[in-house]
């Protein structure tokens, strides 16, 4: 079973009480769904034991750190709603996770829900995860002691954040 990671503003999903079956606010589809060429970025983990994979995979490219929150999908419900899913490179500066990037491409406005309806399930199911600053900066200390990353790797205003 594959598990696919997206990044997402918990504050956003939350404005309405969608854990007891409220309409999911426009703000949440157009602040955490923003598309590209009808594509979604998204990554991939085998399991939850390769969280962090996925947390360093997002956080290190970013500008700066800040709290984040991710949600946990199931590949597998969304490919059985015919949503393609495909393997693209990351633009991140860890080598053995470049290949963990998954586009969700050729997305429509319907499958794009498709993508809406697995993420409540999956808050539902309490597969949202907060990650605080203290918690990102011990993953990518973590992984440069480890030697997945360099430090100089990382954004300048990044690397200031990790001392």
């Amino acid at each position: 079973m594959s598990l696919l990671i997206r990044k997402i503003n918990k504050a956003k999903w939350f404005q309405v009480d969608i854990v007891n079956n409220s309409d999911v606010s426009a703000d949440a589809i157009t602040n955490c769904l923003k598309t590209t060429d009808n594509t979604l970025s998204v990554w991939n983990i085998e399991n939850e034991e390769y969280l962090n994979n996925a947390i360093l995979a997002i956080v290190s490219n970013q500008d700066h750190l800040e709290t984040i929150d991710i949600v946990i999908i199931d590949q597998d419900s969304l490919e059985n709603k015919n949503v393609n899913i495909v393997i693209s490179p990351g633009n991140i500066p860890i080598l053995k996770l470049i290949d963990t990037h998954r586009d969700i491409t050729d997305l429509t406005y319907s499958k794009l829900g498709f993508v809406k309806d697995f993420i409540v399930e999956s808050i539902r199911n309490d597969q949202l995860k907060r990650y605080t600053v203290g918690s990102l900066k011990k993953i990518l200390k973590n992984a440069i002691e480890e030697g997945y990353l360099r430090k100089t790797d990382l954004k300048p205003s990044l690397q200031v954040s990790i001392k």
